[in-house]
């Protein structure tokens, strides 16, 4: 029967499960074009499949059905539409073939030991075969199969394809099942996968794992990484890929099984697989909500430094160059307003600031931001909450610069809670409450923009973690941190690793409390049962810090985001510091730890004066410098009239800060580690 090429007939499967099969691929007339080619010679079959390079064969004509002699395990012509994705699986032989959404590209995966695709499109077909010989190999799957070029020279949308071929008989038929590992931040995570084989009769050959990155969506063209792992017998094989992301986005793998002679191929398919890789986390944010801000612009760092504190009548901003000379170092008047917390966003500029009330800054430069108005607003705050440092409506600010939002921590109703400030509106999400079981939340609450997280490690030491990923309906998980001397006092995460920190206050030496999220799931690694509230466990311990000894404990902390480095010092009162070199990878479910750690005082200021760190909230920031990439402390005094820079690298670079037992020898930094900055 002849079949106008407007028409479309479904043809049954035939032949005996003993029969070989063959694919046919056809598109109708008059279709539209998906690929054009310059230059091409017209009516003929076009390039070769995208993953093995399999040069199809061009007739002229239709095709409707199989050669006789093969089974039918595909048939669109006789479909609406005939470019749709169709799968097969009868007594054991799979075929899934998939057509991407242009109806210009087929994929496919299958077991079967011999086959043919036919491929139709304007008036000619494609023939693609897979006989499984040595020269022409059954491969398990394949990419960018298409109809042939038409006397346009385009490559017109598949109108119909066939399948036909040999069923898999007489070979155990294996599962491949495969469990990507974590995302990340893009220049720290290492993506893995692991392909688990069973149901195989002592299976041999090999697994090929390909990585595609952001660019390639279809699992097609060269992969950014591709490892073959011998398979001997059942079991899981992993890759052993040691080199950092360089891209964000959704990267995928695929996984294909070779087969051998007791055994069929399988294969994951593409989008199976997905790892997210996040953009790298903007100096300013994943900080807790202390005292002072840094803002990174260019090579330019400027820092907003409250002159108040919870305990303080102190009203203002001051506003100093850290690194440059962008600004005129200044004071922004907060009228009444005692000012005990700022967050920068390096992203827009812009700065937010907290008053112990309920009053909230929003600035740019050295003023308030001219395109905000109100300004101040006002949140959601009422009554006021206590810690140990001092009592506040609004306590302190976090910033998002990922999303453009800030945390805010404050007292709903007399309750402790956050909210949520929307900067590229101006406007507040509802405020709620922490379900911690003593109903406390962090002095320095941060705000996770990677991994979508509320970190507060409080002082009834239980270490909440929320999940903010819909920031109108948290989920919180909950978890007792235990074996510690005294209370958790701070929140810090490097969050390229996702590695948390938080320190004991009181402690002697430093105790700090280390675990590893990233990578949640099974135990060992961090697991979170949903609840009212969850839990979380994860791989953690609390490592005592010997030598670091600070004024009343280790109390405040951060991380300087993108250097692995962070920062424990003390409060009211005292000069010492200690720096932290902290874990580089994560995810594997072992235990974290601080690989090394050394502690300093400050030397005396330019006028001779012994430095004495500041009260609550915590008077301690860190970020990466724009010029040499070194992790930066900055901590401010009593009553905000000094600061002093902190190279953090230097101090853990031996040849810059000589150490014995994670003291500095000379017990204060070097002025080569140091800048003292005097504030208006």
């Amino acid at each position: 029967m002849k079949l106008g090429m407007g028409q479309k007939r479904l043809v049954r499967v035939l032949g005996a499960l003993s029969a070989t099969f063959a694919v046919i691929l056809l598109p109708s007339a008059g279709t539209a074009l998906a690929t054009t080619t310059s230059k091409t010679t017209a009516n003929t079959a076009g390039p070769p499949t995208l993953t093995h390079a399999v040069q199809p064969a061009y007739t002229a004509g239709n095709i409707t059905r199989c050669p006789t002699g093969t089974t039918t395990f595909i048939n669109t012509s006789d479909s609406s539409p005939g470019d749709q994705s169709v799968s097969y699986s009868r007594s054991g032989t799979t075929f899934q073939a998939k057509v991407d959404s242009k109806g210009t590209f087929l994929s496919f995966i299958t077991n079967s030991p011999s086959f043919t695709v036919y491929i139709k499109g304007g008036p000619a077909y494609d023939t693609y075969a897979y006989p499984g010989t040595t020269a022409h190999p059954a491969y398990p799957s394949d990419t960018g199969l298409h109809s042939p070029y038409n006397g346009g020279g385009n490559i017109a949308t598949i109108s119909h394809y066939l399948v036909c071929g040999h069923p898999a008989t007489g070979k155990a038929s294996p599962s491949l099942t495969t469990t990507p590992g974590h995302g990340g931040t893009v220049g720290s995570v290492v993506i893995n996968d692991t392909g688990t084989l069973s149901g195989g009769v002592s299976p041999g050959g090999s697994i090929t794992f390909n990585l595609y990155d952001p660019s390639h969506t279809d699992c097609s063209g060269t992969p950014a990484y591709t490892q073959t792992v011998t398979v001997s017998g059942d079991g899981s094989y992993s890759t052993t890929n040691t080199t950092p992301a360089g891209t964000a986005g959704t990267w995928n793998w695929t996984a294909t099984y070779s087969g051998d002679s007791n055994n069929l191929a399988a294969s994951s398919a593409c989008a199976k697989e997905t790892v997210k890789v996040a953009p790298p986390v903007p100096q300013g944010s994943c900080e807790g909500s202390g005292s002072l801000s840094a803002l990174v612009s260019g090579a330019n760092v400027i820092s907003y430094v409250p002159k108040g504190s919870w305990g303080s009548s102190a009203t203002g901003i001051d506003v100093v160059n850290v690194e440059g000379t962008s600004i005129t170092s200044s004071t922004i008047p907060t009228g009444s307003d005692v000012i005990n917390s700022c967050a920068s966003n390096s992203v827009t500029g812009q700065t937010v600031c907290t008053a112990n009330n309920n009053d909230v800054y929003v600035l740019k430069g050295t003023g308030l931001d001219p395109s905000v108005s109100p300004d101040p607003l006002t949140d959601g705050g009422s009554g006021t909450i206590s810690f140990s440092g001092g009592t506040a409506t609004t306590t302190g600010v976090s910033m998002d610069a990922t999303d453009n939002k800030a945390l805010l921590a404050l007292s709903v109703g007399g309750t402790a809670g956050f909210q949520f400030l929307n900067l590229a509106t101006d406007t507040f999400e509802p405020a709620f409450t922490t379900q911690d079981p003593g109903g406390e939340i962090s002095e320095d609450p941060l705000i996770d923009p990677v991994h979508h997280l509320i970190l507060s490690a409080a002082e009834d030491n239980n270490y909440e973690l929320a999940d903010v990923s819909t920031s109108t309906a948290p989920q919180f998980f909950e978890h007792p941190v235990s074996s510690v001397s005294g209370q958790l006092d701070s929140s810090a995460e490097d969050c390229a690793t996702g590695i948390i920190l938080a320190p004991a206050e009181f402690s002697s030496p430093s105790q700090i409390e280390i675990a590893d999220i990233s990578n949640p799931g099974t135990s060992p690694e961090a697991v979170f049962t949903p609840g009212t509230p969850g839990s979380w466990t994860a791989p953690e311990q609390v490592q005592t810090l010997t030598g670091s000894n600070l004024s009343a404990g280790a109390s405040t902390s951060a991380v300087a985001q993108g250097t692995h480095t962070g920062v424990v010092s003390g409060e009211f009162g005292g000069d010492g510091l200690t720096a932290l070199a902290l874990p580089t990878t994560s995810g594997t479910g072992a235990v974290p730890a601080i690989g090394n750690w050394v502690t300093c005082e400050t030397g005396p200021d330019p006028s001779g004066n012994a430095f004495s760190m500041g009260d609550d909230p915590h008077t301690l920031a860190a970020y990466q410098s724009p010029n040499g990439g070194h992790a930066i402390a900055l901590l401010v005094n009593e009553g905000a009239t000094e600061m002093v820079k902190v190279d953090l690298t230097d101090m853990l670079n031996p040849a810059v800060v000589p150490a014995t037992g994670n003291v500095c020898n000379a017990g204060t930094l070097p002025a080569t580690a140091e800048t003292f900055i005097t504030l208006p």
